[in-house]
């Protein structure tokens, strides 16, 4: 089973808390996998308060008399660590999702690099690394735009702007009415 990741562990928090608030049980690895060493620690020392809070007080007879000095079974303890750790990580997801991709980014980086420098002689040693990325599963960047392309864009530039000027005035109504409601759809997108 692949381990989980950032993006993975809110989601299975939820499932978790709605688990336990629904009054089935929970395999106690799950604080393991899902909670970080402080979270584990908070669980831990929250049950301990809990301990301690038995042997002082006899247990409650009533709802009042468990709220009023504290009084917390071993589901409710758990239930309220899990909802402090769900709302961390709902917190944390823009700079978690971000380290996820600097981490991809690395792997593409190394995968490319070893390819790059152990490329036999005579071989293209930048193909190497782009084929070596695609096997990984990553996409080669072609940043690199040739003359021939900057050519092209060119010649499709010229053209486009002769086709426009060729329109009559209901046909260039219509493309700024197009061109408008493209631009609506990015600014939504965004």
């Amino acid at each position: 089973m692949p381990k989980l990741n950032a993006t993975h562990i809110p989601e299975r928090l939820k499932e978790v808390i709605e688990q336990l608030e629904r009054g089935e049980e929970v395999e106690p690895k799950k604080n393991k996998t899902l909670l970080n060493a402080e979270q584990q620690k908070a669980l831990e020392d929250a049950w301990e308060e809990q301990q301690a809070l038995r042997k002082k007080h006899k247990p409650p007879k009533t709802e009042e008399e468990k709220k009023k000095i504290g009084w917390k079974d071993k589901r409710e303890v758990r239930i309220d660590i899990y909802k402090q750790a769900y709302a961390q990580s709902q917190t944390n997801v823009v700079d978690d999702i971000r380290e996820l991709q600097r981490q991809r980014e690395v792997k593409a980086a190394d995968v490319y690099l070893d390819a790059y420098f152990g490329a036999k002689p005579g071989q293209d040693k930048d193909s190497a690394g782009n084929i070596a990325m695609t096997r990984a599963g990553f996409s080669p960047s072609h940043s690199r735009v040739s003359e021939r392309d900057k050519e092209v864009f060119e010649l499709e530039e010229q053209l486009r702007k002769q086709f426009e000027s060729e329109l009559s005035d209901e046909e260039k109504e219509q493309l700024d009415l197009l061109k408008e409601h493209e631009k609506a759809v990015a600014k939504r997108k965004k």
